[in-house]
């Protein structure tokens, strides 16, 4: 798995999350970071691959991501996954879930410019700062290639009609989905640049840079703008119930599974209006309110001041996809995206070279995860012969026996983000589980399911001899086997654990009752500590099948009239 940047994951944060975690540690999963492919030779089941890792003057086996030497970095710049919203230092981590969690240096650092500061140097306590560090080339041999580079959000400074770096409280969508969450620059809060002042009049224009046919647009719908807008004003409501939300838009595209029930939830918050029109931006008045001038139906042309308007833009292809193209022989369509069979949208114009994701064309996250499914599966068409002749069993070290042990339990309370820390009070809930029998630690979290989290949990295990873990978090469906996993790394039986889910059964569905929501929270804590203090450890067993028998089954009419002739 080749990572060109660095991964980012933005409102699906807490969904993903455990995925990179999960491949990170799988044995037969190598990730290679910070690299970019140099030259691609071979053909199915036989390509060689030359990579270049470009150095990220931080060594990856001493660092462990304690970022002293980011807070010591003398230098600030507008931080990039932040949009520039807020400040990074020279030497940062992308983002606070980065996998893997190391530190590195951009061109920014006073040393590379000028040969000057080193201050990092000096202050790491590992070594590892190595500022000697070289391209590398690296060779390797696969089998099959899936692509998946992802996609540009579409820049609205090419065109001047929307104001957009001209008008401070001019926002794209990938801006303010970073204002809304809890790692973005004002924490969770919806500020606008301008004064940091609480918006309460907002905007949204839809199909900026798609579905059109004037220069520097695109003719294409990018098919997420409808969808990801209506999750940004339902989040907004939520923060604010009293804003006032306009979304002007060409129609409404929310295809998609439950997606139009989606729509008619947003469209039924009051103070929320969806207005069919072409909007224009036509400047700010004196208090940096942005105004917008409308065509409606039945009134004319209308003026109204928002104190923020949001651009919904589209999804453009990469702007370096020809210069990927001409590295994997492969070819693009018209717009730019990758060019696949049409009867089979994973398979390129070049055999073994599969595609995954937004690089065959716009497409939301489940779209593009049974994307993903069907090339990997392709993948395994391919190679099939080679099935299980590389791979590496997974080895956890000797199993704890606690049988005769007092039950130690440690429970970690999670935020996920604003998910459950804008609805409950976390500290609330610390406190009541310290106070319960049994438990032994206790400790907030701001997302459980990172890579940091979990070697903080598995440092706690080892720490205080804990052998009952609990995580207050999200899911049992998505994360649970995360944890366990964590549990087996510290030689524990991954039936100790449990999850009490207090964001699906509590934030979400409390979400406008706070106070009902913690104390519910607090329950969902205590019973999973009394059900934790019965847990024992349990063993798997392989069941053989009975391979004498087959039952073909045509639905359950044929099957009860076939059980009445036989008189059973």
């Amino acid at each position: 798995m080749l990572d060109k940047t660095f991964p980012t994951n933005d409102c699906s944060m807490c969904i993903e999350s455990p995925k990179f975690v999960e491949c990170y540690r799988h044995p037969n999963i190598e990730i290679i970071s910070y690299v970019e492919v140099m030259n691609v030779e071979g053909e199915a089941g036989k390509f060689k691959i030359t990579l270049v890792k470009k150095p990220r003057y931080v060594s990856e086996d001493k660092c462990t991501g304690c970022t002293t030497c980011v807070e010591y970095c003398p230098v600030e710049v507008p931080a990039p996954f932040n949009q520039g919203f807020s400040p990074n230092k020279a030497i940062h981590m992308y983002f606070a879930q980065a996998i893997p969690l190391v530190t590195y240096i951009d061109e920014d650092c006073l040393y590379l410019r000028e040969r000057k500061c080193r201050i990092c140097e000096q202050v790491c306590r590992n070594a590892a700062i190595d500022f000697a560090q070289k391209p590398k080339l690296i060779e390797i041999k696969v089998g099959a290639v899936i692509l998946a580079p992802g996609l540009e959000p579409y820049d609205p400074a090419i065109t001047r009609e929307y104001g957009y770096g001209r008008i401070q409280n001019v926002v794209t969508s990938l801006e303010y989905e970073r204002i809304l969450c809890a790692t973005g620059p004002y924490e969770g809060e919806i500020r606008r640049a301008s004064d940091l002042r609480h918006p309460h009049t907002i905007a949204w224009i839809h199909c900026v840079g798609s579905r059109r046919l004037t220069p520097g647009n695109n003719s294409y719908c990018s098919a997420v703008c409808c969808t990801y807008t209506q999750k940004q004003v339902i989040l907004t409501k939520e923060h604010d119930p009293e804003a006032e939300c306009v979304i002007f838009h060409n129609d409404i595209r929310s295809y998609g599974k439950d997606f139009e029930r989606f729509y008619q939830r947003a469209a039924a918050y009051p103070g929320v209006r969806f207005i069919r029109c072409h909007p224009s931006i036509i400047g700010e008045d004196d208090s940096k309110n942005v105004i917008v001038r409308y065509a409606t139906g039945d009134n004319g042309v209308k003026e109204d001041r928002f104190d923020m308007v949001v651009l919904s833009v589209g999804l453009n292809p990469l702007s370096d996809a020809d210069e990927l193209a001409g590295k994997f022989g492969i070819e693009l369509d018209t717009h730019g995206f990758c060019k696949t069979n049409p009867f089979n949208p994973i398979k390129t114009t070049r055999p073994g070279i599969f595609v995954s994701g937004v690089f065959q064309g716009p497409k939301d996250i489940p779209e593009s995860v049974v994307m993903a499914s069907a090339a990997g599966a392709t993948c395994g068409e391919l190679l099939g012969y080679r099935r299980g002749k590389l791979a590496t069993e997974r080895v956890y070290p000797l199993e704890r026996d606690v049988r005769r042990e007092d039950p130690k339990v440690g429970v970690f309370v999670c935020h996920c983000g604003t998910n459950i820390g804008r609805v409950v009070d976390i500290l609330s809930v610390v406190e009541c589980a310290r106070s319960l029998p049994n438990v032994v630690h206790v400790e907030e979290q701001l997302f459980s399911c990172s890579s940091d989290s979990n070697k903080r949990i598995a440092e706690v295990i080892e720490k205080k001899g804990l052998n009952r873990v609990i995580v207050a978090a999200c899911t049992p469906r998505t994360h649970k086997s995360l944890f366990q996993e964590t549990l087996q790394a510290c030689g524990l039986n991954k039936y100790l654990f449990e999850m009490a889910n207090i964001r699906d059964q509590d934030s979400w569905v409390h979400g406008n009752d706070p106070k009902a929501a913690t104390e519910k929270a607090k329950d969902l804590v205590r019973m999973a500590v009394a059900r934790a203090e019965l847990l024992r450890p349990l063993k798997e067993k392989k069941i053989p099948i009975n391979r004498r028998a087959l039952v073909m089954g045509g639905g359950r009419h044929e099957c009860r009239l076939r059980a009445g002739k036989s008189g059973v």
